[in-house]
């Protein structure tokens, strides 16, 4: 699990599980049309993709 990341902050998300993360992606999911840049969009979808690979992670509580 990750203890920290070097994705613009550093985050223990070992606590989390499935279906923390998934709350998490659909709140992105939700948020997505009313970002109002590029930039902001784009960031977004970072998040978005560094939440999907922690969602992958092996050993993640179910």
């Amino acid at each position: 699990m990750s203890k920290a990341s070097n994705f613009p902050f550093d985050l223990d998300l070992s606590d989390l599980d499935t279906g923390s993360i998934t709350n998490i992606l659909n709140d992105i999911e939700l948020h997505l049309p009313l970002m109002e840049s590029e930039g902001d969009v784009s960031q977004l979808l970072q998040v978005r993709e560094f939440f999907e690979s922690e969602l992958k992670v092996e050993r993640r509580l179910h």
